[in-house]
């Protein structure tokens, strides 16, 4: 992997596995700045008191309560709560209170794994325009993104994946120049991937995994050198072969299954043979893509994860590299006509 992948590959890990952060600050006592502390104790009574908040105890000091982090104000004495996670409570019942965007110096907001969190998002967390990091994930909530979303300049990472979310996806997302990955998999979604998501110039990751969106997938998405693209287990159409080609040499994760694509498969295109190939899992099953299997594909060297099940192909499955005989005949299952190993010979 390359060094700029790796970067990102791990600072998207550090994000999914930030409990470790849970731990308190080296802040001196007492700096915590007496109006965030109201706000926090706020957010505990709000949640009845949930056992998470423990060491939130009014009077002592904010920024050393477990789930918090604070920081200091440049050329101040000041501090003021940059982080907050509130993560696996059961006893979470409600829904998120629009308190928290009385915080203003938030960059950092998790409210993850609360299985009894319900309701919609506050739109009022648009005014943190701090932001860079939003994991509202694996809780219940519903109802739409909200636009104001669109308003978080700085948002870089930006996760709501498994919740009961319904409605668009926000075009105001298309204004967040800074933002590289969305995870908005295993929700309600409707309509289409808006095209202006096609002009980010930092994005890599893009995950909308089984929703209900539907239409064509935007070419302007061909603009961009995606790391992961999710889009399985929606209703997309049309045609998808501008997702691939030799420009996507960061391209790691490719899955498209399960949607109503429909395109010649034959001549599409990916770096091969050099290390300019990332590819490493590609779904396209359950589709309407014809043509042949490109040959292209036996010898690219980290395919470990290959479906090309349910379509129209044809032909004899390309024999060059030897990488496509190593994978179950599942992989190329209920085709049009393939042949050859590891399926029945031509």
């Amino acid at each position: 992997m390359k060094p700029t992948l790796y970067v990102m590959s791990l600072l998207f890990f550090t994000i999914l596995t930030l409990p470790s952060l849970y731990l308190s600050t080296n802040v001196e006592p007492n700096h915590c700045f007496l109006d965030d502390q109201n706000t926090l104790l706020k957010i505990k009574y709000y949640w009845n008191n949930s056992t998470l908040f423990s060491t939130w105890i009014p009077g002592s000091d904010c920024c050393k309560w477990s789930g918090v982090l604070c920081k200091k104000l440049h050329n101040t004495t000041t501090y003021r709560v940059k982080f907050l996670l509130v993560s696996f409570g059961n006893d979470i019942v409600g829904s998120i209170p629009s308190t928290i965007s009385n915080l203003p110096y938030l960059e950092t907001l998790i409210i993850r794994g609360n299985p009894n969190l319900t309701g919609s998002i506050p739109p009022s967390i648009g005014k943190l325009t701090k932001l860079s990091v939003v994991l509202l994930t694996s809780n219940n909530l519903s109802g739409p993104i909200p636009n104001s979303f669109g308003k978080l300049t700085k948002l870089i990472t930006f996760h709501l994946h498994d919740n009961r979310l319904t409605g668009l996806i926000p075009t105001s997302l298309g204004n967040l120049r800074e933002l590289n990955a969305i995870d908005f998999s295993n929700n309600q979604l409707t309509g289409s991937i808006p095209a202006n998501l096609g002009i980010l110039p930092a994005f890599f990751f893009l995950l909308l995994t089984n929703n209900k969106l539907s239409g064509p997938i935007p070419p302007s998405l061909d603009n961009i050198n995606f790391f992961w693209l999710q889009l399985g287990g929606n209703r997309f159409t049309g045609d998808a072969s501008f997702l691939f080609g030799e420009n996507k040499t960061n391209l790691v994760q490719l899955g498209l299954g399960s949607n109503q694509l429909s395109f010649d498969l034959t001549n599409v295109v990916l770096p091969v043979g050099s290390s300019n190939s990332s590819l490493q899992e590609l779904d396209l099953s359950h589709n309407m893509i014809y043509g042949r299997v490109p040959a292209w594909l036996g010898e690219v060297p980290g395919l470990n994860s290959l479906d090309l099940s349910y379509n129209q192909l044809c032909g004899p499955i390309p024999t060059i590299g030897g990488k496509l005989q190593g994978f179950n005949a599942s992989s190329f299952a209920h085709n049009k006509c393939l042949c050859g190993a590891p399926l029945p010979p031509c």
